[in-house]
């Protein structure tokens, strides 16, 4: 298929860059190669491959220009605009290019160079079709729990993963120890790679670096399964153990040393209630748990001491898995280097010297780049043997490594040691965006800064994951916390973190907007991201006064998207925190008011949510927010209507109603609308709140907000279904399912399910209404998920219509079965059923007399 000529537009937000067009090519293929434009993913042979931000812009710009020349100036134009960018630049991104395209500049077969002109991409490419496929909700990790793609062969741990895979299958928990840098990461993913078909329910990945409480580590593993609704700690471990309690799961808790003692209690508790379940773990101590198998991983094979002076020897020396591993990251970074007679035996020496540690060897090979094997070998041994003399209590594989990281950051510019040490005070990685601010702290442009990292990369210091749009760099963990100690030794901790704080509340301001656009949905993603950096970012400036406003920035801004988040308790803990710390009277506290009401709302909270609500309108107005207002005052509606208030709520319907109208804004028309719906619902006018309905859901017809349209249509499916139109209530519920379903959203599905219990109650399906509602029931109590008043009406008619018919004890039975089943199993057999009912049930619309009136 020969390929558009158009390539994705981007939107820029900072120096993070984001697809945003739908209909351009996302997918392209040419030879051993597979680009997804989306996701700025490139795999050579099935195996990922990461390359530079602006490496993949690069490429981006000739797959858009097949076989035509590209200029210098107009690769520079296209990617960097107007800002000056030196031409080394160009020759590295596109040298780095090659290398992950497998190509060669000599001999060209993708990106041929004109010389004097500029460039030409001549590899015959193809566009991927996207196969349409319905999606169906699955229990499986998202995104930021996934293993990650396979980047590069794994040298010289054959033998152990053969019994980690055998350890695996035959014990609940694995861990694997062995110090820093000795690769437990890697061998655990392989490990887990290795056995996922064995885990129908998925391989969840958890990286433990950021937490340092049990009570941390307990919220983070129960908000990675959508489990909310308490803060209690115990009740959460309750709750995730009912959940995986008939789920065959790999949970995988990646450098857990710090928090070993917290997660032996975890662990402990999980794999008692859940017999199905495995734990695997990395981490430099054991947790000693009963029946915990124990996986000490050694260091790589050196070779012995030796001549190594013939051919012979030398293709002998090749195959010891140290060498390996140094010879193939060497190969990346100097494809010139080869192992000969003459200096194979300082080779292995190196090899012996590092204890086959991989990360030592890696960063040695970074530094073959630029000396001889017997240079590096000399400086090593003096710098090892200082190291020995300096900290002779650190055991010998954490002096090597010490050592290593130490020499290698001496050896750095002093522009690259000021940004790896300012780059440690990110959790979990940073985006282009986060490093050039770092940059900016320690006096460098955005060229300079990504010219940093691209040092940084190559002496293996930094690593770059391409498969996240934006992509990530990320410091390896024993070298995180070199750097932090280096910063803090330099008294550069605090400006670092200030820094760090700014670029989060610059980013929250993004995503503020960014929700309320046509790009919504990759900004939700991105929050959850960064969830570990916006906790430390919030936890930072909740320590000291004068950045009280920082605090209730980050949180404030992130109104919209706690809207539609599952978790309500933890934003409300971390809202009330800020607006205690800073009274001041800002938009930030506006927004924060608002966001706080809205929670305490959903969690029906009425004794509270009113007046933070009142508060944040207030400020609002007195700001000139018309927006901010506007929304409050719909949002205030519902609290009031569903607290019985009907004569408060109609008259903040009538304000939001007309600040919609007097800056056409659709969004807040449509909020206002479902307002007055639900007090017309809760009165019992169903034919008027359809109405009302039905009009919030047409004001959405220009905006992107699936949210909106997903909780407009859920309750207008109700009013529906009040009035006897059970075909038009099962229409909308599958059209949100159709919005809940693609994003995995199990309490949004549950409501669904919920309208589909009421329909099959109505139509004689009792056993199947009283096990949609105990499924749904379940989900709603692990999700922390309240039923709201307007649904109560429906609910117990139906509960009570099932239990007459089937008898109390089978009603009970059938509950049970129902909470017991796969939710997603249920979800499919709800869904089946709702389009059915759209495809064979004659509407009652109009029937004279609604149902439950």
């Amino acid at each position: 298929m020969a390929v558009s000529r158009t390539t994705a537009t981007v939107c820029t937000m900072g120096n993070d860059r984001i697809s945003t067009h739908p209909e351009a090519p996302a997918r392209f293929a040419f030879a051993n190669v597979a680009i997804d434009a989306v996701t700025h993913r490139l795999t050579r042979d099935g195996c990922e491959v990461g390359i530079e931000p602006k490496a993949f812009a690069v490429l981006l710009e000739f797959l858009a220009h097949p076989g035509q020349l590209r200029s210098r100036d107009e690769l520079l134009d296209a990617v960097w605009g107007h800002t000056y960018v030196t031409p080394g630049t160009l020759n590295r991104l596109v040298a780095q290019l090659r290398r992950a395209l497998g190509d060669d500049s000599e001999n060209p077969h993708c990106i041929q160079t004109v010389h004097g002109l500029g460039y030409r991409f001549i590899a015959p490419l193809h566009v991927h079709p996207q196969a349409q496929v319905q999606p169906a909700l699955r229990f499986t990790p998202p995104a930021q729990a996934h293993l990650p793609e396979r980047s590069g062969q794994l040298v010289g741990r054959e033998r152990d993963i053969e019994e980690l895979v055998q350890a695996l299958r035959g014990h609940r928990l694995l861990t694997i120890a062995g110090p820093g840098g000795i690769g437990k990461t890697q061998a655990a993913v392989e490990t887990a790679r290795v056995c996922a078909a064995d885990f129908p329910d998925g391989v969840w990945l958890f990286d433990c670096t950021p937490l340092a409480t049990g009570e941390a580590l307990v919220q983070r593993v129960t908000a990675m399964f959508d489990i909310r609704g308490t803060l209690d700690g115990n009740e959460l471990t309750t709750r995730l153990c009912e959940l995986l309690q008939r789920r065959k799961a790999l949970l995988l808790f990646d450098n857990a040393e710090r928090i070993a003692e917290p997660l032996a209690t975890l662990t402990s508790a999980l794999l008692a209630a859940c017999a199905s379940l495995h734990v695997l773990v990395t981490s430099q101590r054991r947790l000693n748990c009963a029946d915990e198998s124990l996986h000490w991983l050694e260091p790589l094979a050196v070779p012995p001491p030796g001549a190594w002076s013939t051919c012979d020897e030398v293709a002998e020396l090749m195959q010891v898995p140290a060498v390996q591993l140094l010879l193939l990251r060497l190969r990346a970074v100097s494809t010139r280097f080869a192992l000969t007679p003459s200096n194979a035996a300082v080779i292995a020496e190196i090899c012996r010297r590092l204890d086959g540690l991989p990360l030592a060897l890696e960063l040695a090979a970074a530094r073959l780049r630029m000396l001889s094997p017997e240079q590096l070998l000399a400086r090593l041994n003096d710098h090892l043997l200082s190291l020995a003399e300096t900290s002779p209590n650190r055991p010998a594989r954490h002096q090597t490594l010490y050592a290593l990281i130490e020499w290698s950051y001496a050896l750095l510019s002093e522009g690259e040691q000021s940004l790896l040490r300012g780059l440690g005070v990110f959790n979990g990685g940073c985006t282009l965006g986060g490093a050039n601010v770092i940059g900016a702290t320690f006096g460098m442009d955005d060229a300079q800064t990504l010219d940093l990292l691209g040092g940084l990369i190559d002496k293996s210091l930094l690593a770059f994951d391409a498969s996240v749009n934006p992509p990530r760099y990320m410091l390896l963990d024993s070298v995180r916390l070199f750097a932090l100690e280096r910063l803090v030794e330099n008294g550069e901790e605090a400006r670092a973190r200030d820094a760090h704080l700014a670029h989060f509340v610059d980013f929250t301001e993004r995503v503020n907007a960014g929700i309320l656009s046509d790009v919504h949905k990759p900004w939700v993603g991105r929050v959850r991201r960064e969830s570990a950096n916006l906790h430390a970012a919030f936890d930072h400036a909740s320590t000291r006064p004068d950045l009280a406003e920082g605090a209730l920035a980050v949180v404030g801004n992130l109104c919209w998207y706690f809207r539609g988040a599952c978790d309500f308790l933890q934003p409300a803990q971390w809202l009330e925190q800020a607006l205690q710390k800073d009274p001041s009277p800002t938009l930030y506290r506006a927004r924060a008011s608002i966001a706080l009401g809205m929670v305490l709302h959903q969690s029906l909270d009425h004794a509270h949510a009113g007046a933070r609500l009142r508060e944040g309108i207030a400020l609002a107005s007195g700001l000139g927010d018309a927006f901010l207002a506007g929304a409050g005052q719909a949002i205030l509606a519902f609290e009031l209507a569903t607290c019985g208030d009907f004569t408060g709520a109609e008259p903040c319907v009538r304000a939001a109603l007309e600040i919609a109208e007097a800056h056409n804004d659709s969004w807040i028309h449509s909020n206002a609308l479902l307002s007055r719906g639900i007090v017309q619902a809760l009165n019992d006018r169903h034919r008027e709140a359809e109405a009302s309905m039905s009009e919030a859901v047409d004001d959405l017809s220009t905006r992107n907000d699936s949210f909106q349209r997903a909780y407009a249509l859920i309750n207008r499916a109700l009013q529906r279904f009040y009035l006897g139109n059970w075909r038009g209530a099962a229409q909308d519920w599958l059209s949100d399912l159709d919005v809940f379903i693609p994003i995995q959203n199990w309490r949004g599905a549950a409501g669904c399910v919920e309208g589909m219990a009421y329909v099959a109650a109505e139509c004689g399906r009792f056993e199947r209404a009283a096990r949609f509602l105990a499924a749904a029931a379940q989900v709603r109590d692990w999700t922390g998920a309240p039923l709201m008043p307007q649904w109560r009406k429906a609910q117990q008619a139906v509960a009570r219509k099932a239990q007459d018919a089937l008898g109390a004890a089978e009603f009970e039975r059938v509950q049970q079965a129902g909470a017991a089943a796969r939710f997603e199993d249920v979800v499919a057999e709800a869904r089946m059923m709702l389009a059915e009912t759209v495809t064979t049930q004659a509407s009652r619309n109009g029937a004279s007399k609604p149902y439950g009136s």
